[in-house]
């Protein structure tokens, strides 16, 4: 089960925003296509994408699976860079699943890490996001 711990002010405005987002008429199941807050190319980081994220010390993985080890939380403050997006075990968390997960890039000693598209601002469930490319 993926977790979501200590969410402070900024991570609690985050997740309301994040849930009216995805509560909303037009970013629900039936509206496959939209993606209201897609991942954009990071123009600091050639080939590295900034996506929008909710949540606080959210579980970044060692494998794109629900059960792998978690190898490092996702940084506070509204975006993850990554590299890609892959298909991998299903992850649930607060009614919401998915079977995406974003890829980040190995830094120095760190390996790659992965986190459910759960996490990712816009979209639906099990919906890849629009912005990036697959691995």
């Amino acid at each position: 089960m993926l977790t979501v711990a200590r969410a402070g002010t900024t991570g609690l405005a985050a997740v309301a925003l994040a849930a009216a987002m995805l509560l909303s008429p037009g970013l629900t199941s039936s509206a496959r296509a939209a993606d209201s807050a897609p991942c954009t190319p990071d123009r600091n980081y050639p080939g590295t994408f900034l996506c929008p994220i909710w949540g606080s010390n959210v579980n970044l993985r060692s494998a794109p699976e629900p059960q792998a080890p978690v190898i490092a939380t996702a940084p506070d403050g509204g975006f993850l860079r990554v590299l890609c997006q892959v298909k991998g075990g299903r992850a649930t968390y607060n009614g919401y699943w998915h079977t995406w997960w974003v890829k980040t890039q190995a830094m120095g000693m760190a390996p790659s890490a992965y986190m459910s598209e759960i996490f990712l601002a816009g979209g639906g469930n099990d919906e890849p996001d629009s912005g990036l490319p697959n691995c």
